[in-house]
């Protein structure tokens, strides 16, 4: 079953799909707020000053080329082994800062309704395995011909959905701790 799944072109289409709309979904809202996600940039402390602005400002270019590379055919495996480098590149910065105790600051990848968030070995980890994914994209031949109609929406569907979950599950780890601070009206015991 399992040797089914990893030699069927539609894995790979479907990882790419997943890859291009991670990507996306992580460019989009730097374009919108460039100055904060300067700061973010900055706030890794691992560039000079002087490469901090352009940094910020090229990194969002080439995730978004990288998310329609990833979806045209002739550009997908080059797009994939960049997305992985990416990956690779996001979760050696995560886990340097990690190393230093600086656990605090905001990861950057998307855009939170919250400042508070944190980033920690889970962001490490996710990173590595978006790495993972992508490479597995990057490594698969793929004749676009041998795709049914059929596995194509169900492949594309289910990129959709896995890209929701994962923004799903981003937003949860980046809001703040509460210790149980609910005050619900009309349950009091005092």
């Amino acid at each position: 079953m399992m040797d089914w799944i990893v030699n069927d072109p539609t894995a790979a289409v479907f990882a790419s799909l997943f890859v291009a709309l991670v990507l996306a979904a992580a460019a989009i809202p730097k374009f919108y707020h460039p100055d904060e996600f300067q700061g973010v940039v900055a706030n890794y402390r691992l560039l000079p000053n002087f490469l901090v602005a352009p940094f910020a400002k090229l990194l969002p270019l080439v995730e978004v080329i990288c998310a329609v590379a990833l979806v045209i055919p002739v550009t997908r495996e080059i797009a994939a082994c960049v997305a992985a480098a990416l990956f690779i590149m996001f979760a050696v910065a995560i886990a340097i800062n990690v190393g230093r105790g600086r656990t605090h600051i905001d990861c950057g990848c998307v855009r939170r309704p919250t400042s508070m968030s944190r980033i920690g070995m889970f962001h490490v980890m996710r990173a590595l395995a978006l790495a993972g994914v992508s490479l597995f994209a990057a490594a698969m031949h793929v004749e676009y011909t041998r795709i049914s109609l059929e596995s194509g929406v169900l492949g594309l569907a289910t990129a959709a959905m896995l890209a929701l979950l994962y923004l799903g599950a981003d937003m949860l780890v980046g809001f703040p701790e509460t210790k149980n601070n609910l005050d619900l009206k009309g349950n009091s015991n005092d």
